[in-house]
């Protein structure tokens, strides 16, 4: 009796021991709280292409475009299909989900994921080199400037001057859902001038990420040789595969 006595203490001293141990490791857990984005974070976007890798990031501020792209990305919507549209100076364009077909008589993009977001246009976003925009139908046909689901433009554009800046600026106040919002800053003017863009489209379609890496395989499909309905000619521009990642913002990340 006296033996089982003593197991019974020894086994509560060491049930106690072990339930004090997991109470002491609870806070310890509880600092790695999980990334979210929009909250401290935001994602990556690493797109592998026939011509290279291009990576960029999604704007926390334009989230169902943000939360869209994931989703067709994770799920593989993007893999295999083609870059169908490519204007040199201007921009690339894929996210046809018929092109996978490849077929070299068929003109795409008409096709998307079945379905159309609204626009998110948010002003201090514009179309200089490298921003990654969502593809529309007109204006004509599309009042509200909702976006496709799947396809997206990324901007190469070209340098711009005097005669160009005033152009675009006429085609912001007749098109921009928010012209004053949309108006050519003199910081904009500068990147124009410098970098590059397309400032015509500015106020008009969402833009929902900009390249950070890889800018260099995008010029290198913008200036490949295309056909009348400006599809690349000779072997097919498409992309291999989209991965997405979450990750810790930094000190002056916007």
């Amino acid at each position: 009796m006296v033996e089982q006595n003593v197991k019974l203490v020894k086994n509560f001293r060491y049930s106690l021991i072990a339930a004090l141990c997991c109470l002491l490791a609870v806070p310890a857990a509880a600092k790695k709280k999980a990334l979210v984005a929009g909250e401290g974070a935001h994602y990556v976007v690493t797109m592998k292409t026939s011509k290279g890798t291009v990576k960029f990031r999604l704007f926390n501020d334009t989230p169902n475009h943000r939360d869209n792209f994931v989703k067709l990305a994770e799920k593989g919507f993007y893999d295999n299909l083609l870059f169908h549209r490519v204007i040199r100076d201007f921009m690339i364009q894929a996210g046809d989900p018929e092109s996978i077909e490849a077929s070299q008589v068929k003109v795409y993009g008409n096709a998307d994921a079945g379905y159309k977001l609204n626009a998110e246009i948010v002003p201090r976003y514009y179309h200089k080199r490298g921003a990654v925009a969502a593809a529309r139908e007109g204006d004509d046909v599309n009042p509200a400037r909702q976006s496709s689901s799947s396809q997206f433009y990324i901007v190469t554009g070209k340098v711009q001057n005097d005669s160009t800046l005033t152009a675009a600026q006429k085609k912001i106040a007749e098109r921009a859902a928010d012209p004053s919002g949309a108006q050519i800053t003199a910081e904009r003017e500068k990147v124009y001038r410098t970098a590059g863009g397309a400032p015509h489209l500015d106020g008009s379609y969402t833009i929902f990420g900009e390249v950070v890496s890889g800018m260099g395989t995008v010029l290198k499909i913008s200036k490949l040789p295309t056909d009348l309905q400006d599809r690349p000619l000779g072997d097919d521009v498409y992309i291999k595969e989209v991965k997405v990642d979450l990750v810790k913002d930094r000190k002056g990340d916007k």
